[in-house]
């Protein structure tokens, strides 16, 4: 009498327990191991406006050669303040990884992805803005922090502007807040999380409100640069439309690649626009 072993039924290419632990993946559920939100989120940012308030208020009793100076150490501190805060939700109420925590990964095709989508972004404000900057009367200011050499030129425009804004804001606005919102969502309070299995509706609205969200608060974030109402109009939309693009990145990749050069790519069509426009 011969034995046969019965045959190895097939494995699933994508399970359940992997759709799960991917971003990417409508069928994503936070980890156990994740129990940072939105308090972080609000500490990052209330330190962020707590500095923005502090320099502003100590500026005009300055002496003007001491204005780049105090500009440059604002951005340490405040893009600081937002870096470390994230670091510290990640290694205190996190696994300790940003890749893992917060999708901080880079492929290869980050770099075309991010090229095309941060042109477009741009050009798509730039048409939208221009019809409605025109009924307020006025003409938008560039945001771009005028310098009073080379050196604080390079610092606080080319490097803050295109280097350490974008790696900063996408880590703090697409990787805190925009997880922070999916998975307050999708898991309930920390203190007492859901255990049934997220309805369909539910993982469609986490995500379209974890978008539409972060957006708007980066958004939000930037509207004080505004020194006049066609600024506050051009700026809100440019701002808006790349959240809403890197967002949907980050969503869709599982990664920050992609967003933080959409958004290198978006801040450097601007400063190239006040080099040659001249404002």
């Amino acid at each position: 009498m011969t034995n046969s072993t019965p045959p190895t039924p097939p494995i699933a290419a994508h399970s359940p327990a992997d759709a799960s632990d991917d971003y990417s993946s409508i069928e994503y559920r936070p980890s156990a191991a994740i129990q940072w939100g939105l308090p972080q989120f609000g500490m990052g940012i209330g330190a962020f406006i707590a500095i923005v308030i502090a320099v502003n208020a100590l500026s005009p009793f300055l002496p003007r050669d001491a204005q780049s100076p105090l500009l440059f150490a604002a951005v340490l501190v405040g893009y600081g303040a937002l870096f470390l805060t994230t670091l510290h939700a990640a290694r205190s109420r996190g696994t300790g990884s940003l890749a893992h925590d917060f999708g901080l990964r880079f492929r290869a095709a980050d770099l075309a992805i991010g090229l095309r989508v941060g042109i477009a972004v741009k050009v798509v404000g730039v048409i939208i803005a221009i019809p409605l900057v025109g009924l307020t009367g006025g003409v938008p200011i560039s945001n771009v922090p005028v310098q009073s050499d080379l050196i604080w030129t390079i610092l606080n425009t080319v490097i803050a502007t295109t280097l350490v804004a974008p790696v900063v804001e996408e880590l703090f606005f697409r990787g805190l807040l925009l997880r922070a919102i999916r998975n307050g969502i999708l898991r309930g309070r920390t203190s007492q999380p859901r255990t049934a299995s997220p309805s369909s509706a539910r993982k469609r609205g986490a995500l379209l409100a974890s978008v539409l969200i972060s957006s708007a608060a980066f958004m939000a974030m930037h509207l004080y640069q505004a020194p006049n109402v066609a600024t506050l109009v051009a700026l809100g939309i440019s701002t808006f439309l790349l959240g809403l693009a890197n967002a949907a990145l980050a969503t869709r990749t599982g990664r920050l690649g992609p967003s933080i050069v959409a958004h290198m790519v978006f801040n450097g069509l601007a400063l190239l626009n006040f080099f040659t426009m001249g404002r």
